[in-house]
């Protein structure tokens, strides 16, 4: 009704108007009484859909424990049983294969650490967090009552343990009502405290440490976690935690790069890894200060650019002769080890003597140079020229047990490089990279071998042996950079755990 109407019918008629009023209040209660059945069903709904939230949840928790099984499932099919006469507990995954001649010569000296060798135990410390007193009833000697007597010393003994145990915080926000405006006010939480219940950044940083770098599964996390602290964690809050420090951890990726470009001499290698099925690489170049790896399709030079270390890297790089290298300014130097393992296969198989008269050359010229480096002295020239003279000639004899394949009318027509034994092939590489091999002798700096690298990046092919593969190429992107950190924060004797703490939580430490 419009306002003059309703000035119209009070003036003539005030019991209609007392009548509509009766009328609107109880259409007033029928409407409040329908809203708090709409509140009510509401209510319900949204306790549904968290019910179902957190059943989608765990769903996919389930998920992606599942893909895990599934990818060990096809690893294992995909490998060769040893015997199937044998029960599972005593049969092998590893095919087995023919005993070969090993390039290592075993040893006679018995397992364990050796005699004159330094041995580490625990030392007492000053502050133990609980002393426990022994008290004396009797006397030993005439067995009389000494638990008066006051003590004249201690003889002390400490024992190390660890306590397991769950420490969980509550975080209270005062709220409070201003008396002057009225005006109600609730504290912050810290920045870290996002919701009502989440992990801690310590369980987190020991989850990434045991996954990334002790190369523990997530399904073996999980169980580690249930057993020993008494909760739960799952497979997908790992991922994401570690997705988290990934993003962090680019700027102290470039930083190891920059000063992996400012040192003297580098190591770089590379090995296979398994992406989805796909063979793709993990590139590496370490020091003794540094690790830093890095996942690429490709292997050779597309990669190696891609890096962005070895472009502007003008020091000496110590690798395993993959041509790639060699494409860029810097000066190289050739793993030895590699080229004397060659070299004794050529002399057990083929019983060529150059070959082994080369490794022990070889051999001689590395006493020479590790005696000079432990007297900060150089081999002296005379001593130089001398290995060089021998050098070239076993190389010499080399050629003469190796002559070049004869051409004959039809490999004339056939295009591309002759084919050559592999004893021929070394010889050709002994005498090109004559300077890159003997590095290691006139320059100080340089290793006899690649060994800096070969360990960094043994652990890459182990990770493949446990896990079997990435699925994505960002779970290797992101295992690549978190393990090149954690390898370089303890080269360079800094507290893991607590500088991933701190890489989570803020700025990560710089090595």
């Amino acid at each position: 009704m419009k306002r003059e109407e309703i000035l119209t019918l009070y003036h003539s008629n005030p019991d209609s108007i007392a009548s509509y009023i009766e009328d609107l209040e109880l259409r007033y209660k029928v409407l409040e009484s329908q809203n708090i059945e709409f509140r009510g069903r509401i209510s319900e709904l949204e306790s549904q859909v968290k019910f179902k939230d957190a059943r989608i949840e765990a769903l996919e928790s389930q998920a992606i424990e599942f893909q895990e099984r599934i990818n060990e499932l096809e690893s294992l099919l995909n490998q060769n049983i040893q015997s199937n006469k044998k029960p599972p507990s005593t049969g092998t995954f590893i095919e087995k294969k023919p005993k070969t001649g090993s390039s290592q010569e075993g040893s006679s000296k018995r397992p364990g650490g050796q005699k004159g060798h330094p041995g580490s135990t625990l030392n007492q410390v000053e502050d133990p967090d609980e002393i426990i007193f022994h008290r004396l009833h009797k006397c030993r000697c005439c067995g009389r009552n000494i638990e008066e007597s006051e003590a004249i010393g201690y003889k002390t003994r400490q024992e190390f343990n660890i306590v397991v145990m769950r420490k969980v915080t509550e975080h209270r926000a005062e709220i409070k009502k201003c008396p002057y405006c009225n005006c109600k006010n609730k504290a912050d939480f810290p920045k870290s405290i996002t919701k009502p219940v989440q992990y801690g950044i310590t369980v987190l940083t020991i989850a990434i440490y045991l996954r990334n770098y002790q190369l523990i599964p997530y399904n073996r996390i999980k169980n580690l976690y249930e057993d020993v602290f008494g909760f739960k964690i799952s497979s997908d809050t790992i991922i994401k935690a570690e997705k988290n420090l990934y993003h962090k951890l680019k700027g102290v990726t470039n930083h190891i790069k920059k000063q992996l470009i400012k040192e003297d001499v580098i190591h770089g290698d590379e090995t296979g890894i398994n992406v989805n099925g796909r063979n793709e690489q993990c590139h590496l170049i370490s020091t003794k200060k540094y690790t830093y790896y890095f996942h690429h399709e490709s292997r050779g030079f597309k990669a190696m650019n891609k890096m962005g270390v070895l472009p502007k890297y003008r020091g000496i790089i110590v690798h395993d002769f993959w041509k790639s290298y060699f494409k860029y300014k810097c000066e190289h130097a050739l793993c030895n080890v590699h080229i004397q393992r060659e070299l004794d296969n050529i002399f057990k198989k083929h019983k060529q003597k150059w070959a082994k008269e080369m490794s022990d050359l070889l051999y001689e010229i590395k006493e020479q140079a590790d005696c000079a480096r432990k007297l900060g002295t150089k081999i002296g020239e005379d001593t130089i020229k001398t290995f060089v003279e021998k050098y070239h000639s076993i190389l010499m004899k080399g050629f003469e047990d190796n002559p070049p394949p004869e051409i004959s009318k039809e490999d004339v027509v056939k295009r591309g490089i002759q084919a050559q034994s592999k004893s021929k092939n070394l010889l050709d590489r002994l005498a090109t990279y004559e300077k890159e091999i003997l590095r290691f002798a006139t320059d100080m700096r340089v290793p006899f071998s690649n060994n800096q690298a070969e360990r960094d990046l043994r652990m890459i092919t182990i990770q493949q042996k446990i896990s079997g593969n990435f699925r994505k190429p960002r779970g290797a992107d992101v295992f690549c950079r978190i393990r090149g950190y954690i390898s370089t924060l303890i080269k360079n004797n800094m507290p893991v755990i607590g500088s991933l703490d701190t890489a989570i939580e803020d700025v990560p430490p710089l090595p």
